[in-house]
C-alpha cells in the first residue's frame, strides 16, 4: 500500500495532522475514520490491514488536542469544532484527492459521536456510516455525580486537566494492546471538564437526532464496553431502513483491537458490510 500525510489548517488557525493509506489500484471506496478520545489515527492498523488490500482507501486525521495535531490535550471549546474539522478534512483533502470515489464514515468511541452528528448535519455523498464503541448514553464508569460535576466545572474551570476516569484496561482483553496503548507517547489520560461536558451533551444530541440518519448504518460494540451505553436504543432511534447492530459477547471497548481471533470476526463483519453497500 501507499501512504500520504500532511497538515490541514482549520478556519480558526489550528493545524491538523492527517494520513491516508491507499491501495495500488484505483480505490473502490474511501473509509474516512474518525478516531476516539485521547488517541490518534495511527492506532487503526487492524482496520487498515483488513481494508486496504481489499481495495479500500483509508483516510483520517488527528483531532485538535490529539496526536500530532495542535491544541491543548484533552480539551475543546465546543464539540462542534470536531464536527466542522471533519467536514473540512473531507472537502479539502479526501474529495480533492479522490473525486467521485464512494465514501463511508467510520467513527469509534468519541469519534462515533462526532461521526453521528457529522452525518446528521452533512449527509450528502456518504454511502454508509459505521459506529464502533458507541452508544446513546454514558457508560458504567461514568457516574451521574461525575456528569453533574463536569457541567459545573465546564463553566467555571473549563480548561483544567484532570485524570480520565477510565483505566487503560477498558479498551481490550488483549494485554499487548493495553501495553501498546499505555506506552504510546501520543496517547494521554487527561481530560478537561469542557470536553467531558461536551461529549455528554453531544451524545444526547446525536441520539436525539438519529432519526435524521437515512443512509445505511452498522453498529459494532462489545458486551463488556464500559465507556458508553444504550447501543440498542441508539439502533432503534436511527432513521435508516438499512441498519444492523452487532454485539460481540465478552468483548471490551475497542472491538477492532480485541484478542486476535476475536478481532478477526469483527473485521470480517465490517469488511463484508462495506462490500455489500458499495
Amino acid at each position: 500500500m501507499d501512504t500520504l500525510d500532511g497538515k490541514l489548517t482549520t478556519t480558526d488557525g489550528c493545524s491538523l495532522y492527517w494520513k491516508a493509506w491507499l491501495p495500488k489500484a484505483t480505490p473502490k471506496a474511501v473509509v474516512h475514520i474518525i478516531h476516539g478520545y485521547a488517541e490518534h489515527i495511527g492506532r487503526y492498523e487492524t482496520v487498515i490491514e483488513e481494508l486496504v488490500p481489499a481495495g479500500y482507501a483509508v483516510f483520517g486525521n488527528d483531532h485538535r488536542g490529539h496526536g500530532r495535531s495542535d491544541g491543548k490535550r484533552g480539551h475543546v471549546r465546543s464539540f462542534q469544532e470536531f464536527i466542522d474539522d471533519e467536514n473540512l478534512f473531507r472537502n479539502e483533502v479526501i474529495k480533492r484527492r479522490l473525486p467521485g470515489i464512494p465514501s463511508f464514515i467510520l467513527g469509534h468511541s468519541m469519534g462515533s459521536l462526532i461521526a453521528m452528528n457529522f452525518v446528521e448535519q452533512f449527509p450528502d455523498d456518504i454511502k454508509g456510516l459505521v459506529l464502533s464503541g458507541t452508544g446513546s448514553g454514558p457508560g458504567t464508569e461514568i457516574s451521574a455525580a461525575l456528569i453533574f460535576l463536569t457541567k459545573i466545572l465546564s463553566k467555571i474551570l473549563p480548561g483544567i486537566q484532570v485524570k480520565s476516569p477510565l483505566p487503560p484496561e477498558f479498551i481490550s482483553r488483549d494485554p499487548d494492546v493495553v501495553q501498546a496503548y499505555t506506552s504510546d507517547p501520543l496517547v494521554y489520560n487527561v481530560i478537561t471538564p469542557r470536553l467531558a461536558e461536551q461529549m455528554n451533551t453531544y451524545t444526547t444530541i446525536g441520539a436525539n437526532n438519529a432519526g435524521k440518519i437515512k443512509i445505511p448504518v452498522l453498529i459494532q460494540y462489545g458486551s463488556l464496553d464500559t465507556a458508553l451505553s444504550g447501543q440498542k436504543r441508539l439502533y432503534d432511534l436511527v432513521g435508516s431502513e438499512d441498519k444492523a447492530i452487532r454485539c460481540y459477547e465478552g468483548y471490551k471497548h475497542e472491538v477492532y483491537n480485541e484478542l486476535p481471533q476475536d478481532r478477526a470476526l469483527v473485521l470480517k463483519d465490517l469488511h463484508e458490510w462495506l462490500d455489500r453497500h458499495l
